[in-house]
């Protein structure tokens, strides 16, 4: 039979679990905003350097780690200085800024206890009940699940071509018809940022295949339109042999999805 200590303690746990990735998801998307997609160069010195430390740790391929996103690393009294970061102090005031800080601040002492195994109090675990249910109400329901259903955590190889493979062999089929645009390869961006993208042999495939190939793809989306415009798509394509390199791109990954 459960008793309270471990109950309440597992309730704890849940809701913070909730509020803090809810909290580092709401700063990513602001960082977003506020600083487009170099975000990261824009946290504070100290914290970067306690991120970078954090990810090294990290770096040992037997232990199958995800590469999180840069928050993740980051200690809850981290996560209070960050909301104080004006690029993102938004996300604080959205709340009730001072007064929402002071609530969080409140959580330590609990979180502590749930963290190291020691009974929640009654008014510890009330002031963490009360806190989700105020970030409920202010995010509603739908965008706080949306927060916790998408937190910014890692591809593994394998995934990264299940992902990537479908829009390259689009690409290639469609590279005919030379349309406007090609699909983004949005997913080169997240993988970089991966502790496996060190070097070829953990990633399991030549790197500046695809990131050449990222690289072109981007350059050609930015062709001009108009009138006239399929000759220059055509061109870009020949002098960039964008057919071979999409092949080659292709053949790389699919080491990874056998």
């Amino acid at each position: 039979m459960t008793s309270n200590f471990e109950s309440d303690n597992q309730r704890a746990y849940g809701l913070l679990f909730r509020i803090e990735i809810a909290l580092r998801e709401l700063l990513r998307l602001e960082y977003e905003r506020t600083c487009g997609g170099r975000w990261q160069r824009q946290l504070p010195p100290e914290l970067s350097k306690t991120i970078k430390a954090s990810q090294e740790a990290e770096n040992r391929p037997q232990f199958d780690f995800l590469r999180l996103g840069p928050l993740y690393y980051l200690t809850f009294g981290d996560l209070l200085k960050v909301l104080q970061h004006k690029p993102v102090c938004g996300v604080s005031i959205r709340f009730g800024g001072d007064v929402f800080l002071k609530q969080l601040e409140n959580l330590f002492a609990p979180r502590n206890a749930v963290c190291h195994s020691r009974p929640v109090s009654s008014v510890g675990l009330m002031a963490i009940v009360t806190l989700h249910a105020q970030l409920q109400t202010a995010l509603t329901h739908a965008e706080f699940e949306s927060l916790l259903a998408h937190p910014d955590v890692g591809l593994r190889q394998r995934d990264f071509a299940t992902e990537l493979l479908p829009v390259l062999r689009e690409i290639l089929d469609n590279m005919g018809t030379l349309p406007s645009i090609f699909p983004t390869l949005s997913a080169v961006d997240k993988a970089s940022a991966q502790f496996w993208w060190a070097d070829d042999e953990l990633a399991g495939f030549n790197r500046a295949t695809i990131e050449t190939l990222a690289q072109t793809i981007s350059g050609y989306n930015a062709l001009p339109l108009g009138v006239g415009a399929a000759g220059g798509r055509q061109k870009y394509q020949e002098q960039h042999q964008l057919q071979k390199l999409t092949t080659e791109a292709i053949h790389e990954l699919e080491k990874l999805d056998r």
